[in-house]
């Protein structure tokens, strides 16, 4: 079956629609598939994904094919980066990287890439951006909660005893939480717990004999919990339990291996289960036949989900084949590719319009059920997800290799996760109101967190303790309990306290500060006194300061000039040692420059001995090349004639006088240069022998200039001290006098100091008295401020001895019904016989009456039979004989409904016989 149009839209499933074109914000530039990015697919792609050769069923040479995508479904949405596989590929984010073998693209040309799908994955310049496709990521449509009218089911009456008796538990294979009540279902060793996810408390204990439960589900109302599992290779099968009373309702399955997967149809008419087999089978739950047998899957079957309205049914297996399936045909509906490793979960959104599959290659998927395409793409768990659950409101939690679980938004935005586990987390699931996770791990960790701020609430214990065990437990924690109510106690006495004290110190406090008032008024009358006299001392002192103050004006004046007369002295004093520096540099420059003339005369005169010397070897060594030039003239003419045996001598002669006169012509060559260096050096000394009569004769000038200005300088200081002499005999005067006017100064400031340190001894009297006014009112305001504080500390802490109290005694009420149960549990096997006991008695007497029963019947028929013969023979007596013919019959009749009656009975006592062996052999077997 496939859905019709009609179909879609009345169930609201069409999820992708086209709107009206829609602008990109602002004068942003257009990046175009024709214009950017078919270049880079060009350079680094068309090798393996062209038109022939499409690798992976995607040929990106062209516009369409490319939007059209592969065989795994589209790897560009446009304006989704975050979806598009394409461009997770060649940034390395998932695996295969592309290009195979080769480094990444350069991230130039990943950020045109990524622009280009950002801005509507344009194909040229004239395009126009598309508004974004409805992803189907919001729920739409009808969604069959299944919520209960009444309370939701919760367990009632089950016993908390283990099946096993565990000191350690492995890995959490299965997980459930009810979707309407506080209650979740953990699979462990031949049994499954019931925990309270409000108060973390144990509720019972489901025995399941048949082995692990692998899979565990709650029915859409909460009634019915669904657990599939077994024993590996071996055997498997799947049980349906009453929520309630923990009793099995029904099995199905005969499985040669341990059921991995399974889930039970909405109605409760249908249950699909598969494992290593690789066959997904599906079987009524009216009498256990096996309906469809689906062998489409290459690997182990790992998961399985109807959807909430019970129209599909989605499986996932370990090579990662994952398929939708129609619920009521077993038809193949829809074959999902993209993970590229195991499937392990899948979870329906809870308008089934979409599909949540986890994969060991890391990431989440979402799937939209009109064309199965890819709509979100997330990395959700390095290492591999393992499990992923919707909630009512279509949040998802996930679980995975990298040891967290994290909720995430229908968008796939991830909006938190948990603290980190000892070994990869392995089952989660929201609460019934969706405000806490469960999550299990490897080791056996079971924690529950509240989501908001993801706080870690407690944990539950995947090995159930025996009654023993939570007896111990419990009356240690009444131990507790009772210590945390005296503690509680105590608190609150001192509370009670603390609130008298604090009465007490309001009072204390208001009459401290009516005495600290009465005292510094006190203390502000002798102040206004002392004010009085202070400002009498006051004028006095300052007529004197009047008078003091001209005597004080002179002195200064005096001072002034004193000052600037040795100012301008010991301005005198450096100029005149400058001078003399100045002198004595130009005097040591002058000595210096008359020593270097007579050194450099003295270079000189050896320079041009040197000259000569010089001059007279090249002489002589220019006159040695002529000789040589003579001599070898001589010899090529004497060669002329010489006889032919004799030329060759006569040739060496020349040659021996040719190479004396190279050598004596390259002797020439050198005494030539040194004659040359030897008179430029003359020459520069001559210069130097210049420069120093010049500078001999500009120091003489400066040494006598800076004499003349030193003459001038020693005038001027003469001058100034006469001046110094005459402004300190003046100064000395004034001062005399200000002295004078100062110690009549002293006398008046003497009376007013006097007066003012009284004054400021009672100021200070009197502030202290007023500081304390305000510490007194301040700590009275302070003390008012916290009366309803301390108040409602003392009532907080008698509330809360008061709920301690309570708690200890609840705990010990729970201490004596969890002991009563025990007791109940101890002699149910007795109960269990003894019930029995009386329906086999039963069964007897039913048994014996019907037997009674029975003969009565024969011997009715045999009367019947005599009558029948008396009426072929006595045709007279016929209307006497059919009377009692009648009456026979009616007894007959009488016997044969009392017979029936006693059948129907004893089949009902047989049953429930029957029931009571089978608890007696659970019993027996599990509880051994």
């Amino acid at each position: 079956m496939r859905y019709t149009l009609s179909f879609l839209v009345l169930f609201g499933l069409t999820t992708v629609a086209v709107a009206d074109d829609a602008k990109p914000a602002g004068d942003v530039e257009k990046i175009t598939y024709d214009d950017h990015v078919r270049a880079i697919f060009r350079e680094h792609c068309f090798t393996c994904h062209n038109q022939n050769d499409a690798k992976g069923g995607l040929n990106l040479e062209n516009f369409g094919a490319t939007l059209e995508g592969g065989a795994g479904g589209e790897v560009v949405i446009a304006q989704d980066v975050e979806s598009s596989r394409l461009f997770a590929l060649i940034s390395g984010a998932e695996t295969p990287k592309m290009p195979p073998g080769q480094d990444l693209i350069a991230q130039e040309k990943q950020d045109i890439i990524k622009k280009w799908i950002e801005l509507g994955a344009l194909e040229n310049s004239g395009s126009k951006v598309k508004a974004k496709k409805k992803s189907g990521l919001a729920m739409s449509g009808p969604v069959t909660t299944g919520k209960p009218e009444g309370p939701a089911a919760m367990p009632e009456g089950l016993w908390k005893a283990p099946v096993m008796e565990l000191q350690s538990t492995g890995a959490i294979t299965a997980m459930a939480h009810s979707p309407w009540a506080p209650l979740v279902a953990i699979a462990g060793q031949k049994q499954i717990a019931l925990y309270n996810t409000d108060t973390l408390k144990l509720l019972g204990v489901i025995p399941y004999p048949q082995g692990v439960p692998y899979i565990l589900r709650f029915s859409r109302n909460g009634e019915v919990l669904m657990a599939g599992g077994g024993r590996g290779g071996y055997s498997g099968s799947v049980t349906l339990f009453n929520v309630r009373t923990g009793k099995p309702l029904v099995t199905v399955g005969d499985e040669y291996d341990v059921v991995l997967a399974a889930d039970v149809s909405p109605d409760l008419s249908r249950v699909a289960l598969g494992g290593p087999q690789r066959l997904l089978r599906i079987y009524s739950t009216d009498d256990g036949s096996l309906l469809h047998e689906v062998k489409k899957h290459t690997d182990w079957v790992t998961t399985i989900a109807y959807s909430p309205d019970g129209v599909l049914l989605a499986s996932g297996d370990r090579s990662n084949g994952l398929f939708v399936w129609e619920a009521d045909t077993a038809r193949e509906y829809l074959n999902l590719q993209g993970h590229k490793e195991a499937i392990n979960s899948v979870s329906w959104q809870p308008d089934s319009n979409v599909l949540a599959s986890a994969s060991t290659d890391g990431t989440v998927k979402l799937w939209e059920m009109v064309e199965g395409k890819n709509i979100k793409s997330f990395n959700a768990h390095g290492g591999g997800a393992e499990w992923v659950s919707y909630t009512h409101d279509g949040r998802m939690v996930t679980a995975g290799r990298d040891k967290v679980a994290k909720v995430w938004a229908g968008d796939g935005k991830e909006l938190a996760k948990t603290a980190g586990f000892g070994d990869l987390t392995l089952r989660a699931c929201f609460n019934y109101d969706s405000t806490k996770i469960v999550v299990g791990d490897w080791t056996g960790e079971i924690r529950v967190y509240q989501v908001e701020g993801m706080q870690e609430l407690g944990k539950l214990k995947a090995v159930t303790p025996t009654y023993d065990q939570m007896i111990a437990s419990l009356q240690s924690e009444i131990g507790t309990l009772d210590k945390a109510a005296a503690d509680q106690g105590g608190a609150a006495a001192a509370a009670k306290q603390a609130w008298d004290n604090h009465l007490a110190a309001i009072e204390n406090t208001k009459k401290a500060s009516a005495d600290a008032k009465t005292a510094m008024d006190a203390a502000n009358a002798k102040v206004e006194e002392l004010k009085k006299a202070i400002a009498q001392s006051e004028a006095t002192q300052k007529q004197k300061e009047q008078e003091a103050a001209a005597k004080d004006a002179d002195a200064k004046n005096w001072a002034g000039e004193i000052a600037k007369a040795e100012q301008s002295l010991n301005q005198i004093n450096a100029k005149l040692a400058d001078y003399g520096k100045k002198v004595q540099d130009k005097t040591n420059a002058l000595n210096s420059a008359k020593g270097a003339q007579a050194e450099h005369q003295k270079q000189l005169e050896d320079l041009k001995k040197q000259l000569a010397a010089q001059q007279q070897a090249h002489e002589a060594a220019q006159k040695k090349v002529a000789d040589l030039d003579a001599k070898i003239a001589e010899a090529v003419k004497q060669k002329e004639t010489t006889p032919d045996d004799q030329k060759e001598s006569k040739q060496k002669e020349i040659d021996s006088l040719t190479q004396e006169k190279m050598a004596a012509q390259g002797e020439v060559d050198k005494l030539a240069a040194e004659v040359k260096k030897s008179t430029d050096a003359v020459g520069g000394k001559d210069a130097e022998l210049k420069k120093d009569a010049e500078a001999i004769a500009a120091a003489d000038a400066e040494v006598k200039k800076l004499q003349a200005e030193a003459g001038k300088a020693n005038e001027e200081k003469a001058a100034a001290e006469k001046s110094i002499a005459s402004a300190k005999q003046n100064k000395q005067t004034a001062d005399t006098q200000l002295a004078s006017a100062k110690g009549e100064i002293e006398a008046a400031k003497k009376a007013k100091d006097d007066a003012s340190k009284e004054m400021g001894s009672q100021q200070n009297l009197a502030k202290r008295y007023g500081d304390e006014i305000n510490k007194h009112a301040e700590q009275l305001k302070k003390l008012e401020e916290g009366k309803p504080n301390v108040e409602k500390d003392m009532n907080d802490k008698a509330a809360a001895a008061k709920a301690a109290a309570e708690r200890a005694a609840a705990a010990k009420q729970d201490l004596e019904a969890l002991k009563k149960e025990k007791a109940d549990f101890a002699a149910f096997p007795a109960k269990l016989q003894a019930e029995q006991a009386a329906m086999l008695t039963g069964i007897q007497t039913k048994e014996q009456a019907m037997a009674e029963a029975a003969a009565q019947m024969a011997e009715l028929e045999k009367q019947m039979e005599a009558k029948l013969a008396e009426i072929a023979k006595l045709q007279a007596q016929l209307d006497k004989t059919m009377e009692e013919k009648s009456a026979v019959y009616a007894k007959l009749r009488d016997s044969k409904q009392k017979v029936e009656a006693g059948s129907e009975e004893m089949a009902t006592a047989q049953a429930k016989l029957q029931d009571l062996k089978r608890q007696q052999e659970m019993l027996q077997n599990v509880y051994q």
